[in-house]
């Protein structure tokens, strides 16, 4: 199992590392696009722009920090690369994989542009003075979820009570969303025996070692199923509607240059809508920037895809269809701020009004 890591202790290293004046560590090794593909590489999923006046400028090289390491979720960020869509804005991207509390850290510190992070931890920054912001919500849905085999018949947040859950730590979405599904059910950590295991909860559930297990609805479910395993699937959104994951920039970026943040913001939601249109093609350009998923097997790859596939839905609802790709709810965020509170997460106040802006997507 790994050491048990407290919201506090997250918190308390973010706020030492931002008040030191040397980068943060950046984790895994930054990395950019393939300069030119091969002739064996497939085409973009559209057709590049013609160029702007920006475009034929020297480009700006920027830094997207990314929360986890390459993968088939992340699509449309390569989609927005290989199209030429950054370009056309006048940028060039540069992916940094690393760990959530590390991407907001470097945002509030200034050394990365962009990054991904969900809303609690955005509330939980500014509480404590750090100045980043939501410009675009990337899953309208949280997608935290506990699954478990079919025949335990374990189908509601009250079928939990007595059974052994096992979450990755007590940190992270599967946190979160364990505490919101107990907030909104009434419920308390201790009705359940809850275990932290790493990232191995696969594997624990398949060998019949736990009961309940903690994940993405994008990931895990889909792993068992492509092992012919019938799982019931708990959805935190079904209970309780935090808000997720965003595209995360500084308030210092937006005030100075808002026009940067808009083009960024434009180019990515061109490859989220591309991503949609046309998964399929999505996978194949996801494939140049994941070199480990493009060297695979045939069942791997296979497996990245319905990944992909069951990721997209995550990016679309009833209200994006009216407001676009990328849409802050304002009700999300005030029910996620309600149960942080509520639940001494947040020990503060926070304008989240501040926190979050729609007005930077268009």
């Amino acid at each position: 199992m790994v050491r048990r890591i407290s919201i506090a202790v997250l918190l308390a290293l973010l706020l030492a590392a931002c008040g030191n004046n040397t980068p943060a560590s950046t984790g895994a090794a930054a990395t950019t696009a393939p300069a030119e593909p091969t002739a064996a590489a497939p085409a973009a999923p559209t057709a590049a722009p013609a160029p702007t006046a920006a475009s034929q400028q020297a480009l700006r090289e920027i830094t997207v920090a990314m929360p986890y390491i390459p993968n088939v979720q992340f699509a449309q960020y390569y989609i927005a690369d290989k199209a030429g869509y950054y370009a056309a804005e006048g940028l060039k991207i540069k992916f940094d994989y690393n760990f959530e509390t590390d991407v907001v850290q470097q945002i509030a510190q200034g050394t990365v542009q962009f990054g991904m992070a969900s809303g609690d931890s955005i509330l939980l920054a500014r509480a404590n003075g750090l100045p980043v912001v939501t410009v675009a919500t990337v899953n309208q849905r949280f997608p935290a979820v506990f699954f478990s085999k079919a025949e335990a018949n374990i189908k509601t947040p009250a079928d939990l009570k007595g059974k052994t859950v096992v979450i990755p730590g007590h940190f992270g979405a599967s946190y979160i969303g364990l505490l919101a599904i107990l907030y909104a059910n009434k419920m308390q950590e201790s009705d359940l025996n809850v275990q932290d295991i790493g990232f191995a909860q696969v594997p624990a559930l398949t060998e019949g070692k736990v009961q309940v297990a903690s994940g993405y609805g994008n990931n895990e479910p889909v792993q068992l199923d492509q092992q012919g395993i019938k799982v019931n699937v708990i959805k935190v959104s079904d209970f309780y509607p935090l808000a997720s994951d965003g595209i995360v920039t500084s308030e210092s970026l937006i005030k100075d240059q808002p026009d940067m943040v808009r083009g960024f913001l434009r180019a990515t939601l061109k490859g989220m809508q591309d991503a949609i249109d046309k998964p399929d093609a999505a996978f194949t350009t996801a494939l140049e920037y994941i070199p480990e998923l493009k060297s695979a097997d045939a069942k791997t790859q296979e497996l990245q895809r319905k990944v992909l596939a069951e990721t997209l839905p995550y990016w679309q609802s009833d209200t994006t269809a009216k407001e676009g790709l990328g849409y802050s709810d304002s009700k999300s965020w005030e029910a996620t701020y309600k149960f942080m509170r509520d639940s001494q997460l947040l020990k503060t106040d926070v304008d989240i009004s501040k926190a979050f802006t729609n007005d930077l997507r268009k």
